[in-house]
């Protein structure tokens, strides 16, 4: 990506309601071979190519990530999602994205279990050198392609995606596990805390500033000037 945050909005897509090819040509496109996934129900770990030798296999993280979106697409293939905002702090390579998201498991009749999520994912990027064909190369080594090894050839700079993190609101990871009223339990126990918040102040103030003031010697009126 050249301009991560009028970009991010088609990789998302390509990710989350496109098909299966689309999703592997995003992920060999815009994600790192060693990109690390984080989600509060699954989490990869970032590490590079290993071969397997029994199955003449090569893996890395970026192959499991495949295959968590793919049992994401498989769970609920008529995904509604909008991406409202994303915003690049340039300075620390991250990229917040506000999303919105309606997933329906598809084995449940008449969408009686759909979980309307709200989530912010946070990207890690990497500015890497690319090949003629817009591939990072890693470790200084270009790709083995006859062209790229001319001493002539500037390679151009892309962001890559290093990492990604999803983060939700403990009421909306509930409507993942427990749709059915679940955050409403969560909701009704945060407005509970509140008011234990403010019957805390009200009733304990006092005493404690006494208990400050008198006992410990402690001016609860001092204050450190900066």
């Amino acid at each position: 990506m050249d301009n991560p945050e009028a970009q991010v909005e088609r990789v998302i897509r390509a990710l989350t309601v496109q098909s299966r090819q689309d999703q592997a040509d995003a992920l060999e496109e815009y994600f790192l071979p060693d990109a690390y996934f984080i989600h509060p129900f699954c989490r990869v770990p970032s590490f590079g190519d290993r071969k397997i030798p029994l199955i003449n296999q090569t893996i890395n993280s970026r192959w499991f990530i495949f295959f968590i979106y793919q049992w994401y697409r498989i769970l609920s293939p008529d995904i509604k999602l909008t991406i409202d905002s994303a915003s690049f702090d340039k300075k620390n390579d991250l990229l917040y994205c506000s999303i919105r998201q309606k997933f329906t498991l598809w084995f449940v009749p008449f969408s009686l279990w759909q979980a309307n999520v709200r989530l912010v994912t946070v990207l890690e990027l990497k500015r890497k050198p690319t090949d003629r064909n817009n591939r990072p190369i890693l470790n200084g080594r270009p790709s083995p392609d006859i062209d790229d090894l001319s001493l002539s050839y500037q390679p151009n700079k892309l962001y890559f995606i290093k990492g990604q993190e999803d983060h939700y609101q403990v009421e909306d990871f509930l409507k993942f596990i427990a749709p059915w009223g679940a955050s409403l339990l969560w909701f009704s126990w945060q407005l509970f805390a509140t008011f234990i918040c403010a019957a805390g102040v009200l009733l304990l103030r006092k005493p404690i500033v006494v208990l400050r003031e008198r006992v410990l010697g402690l001016d609860s009126r001092a204050i450190k000037k900066e």
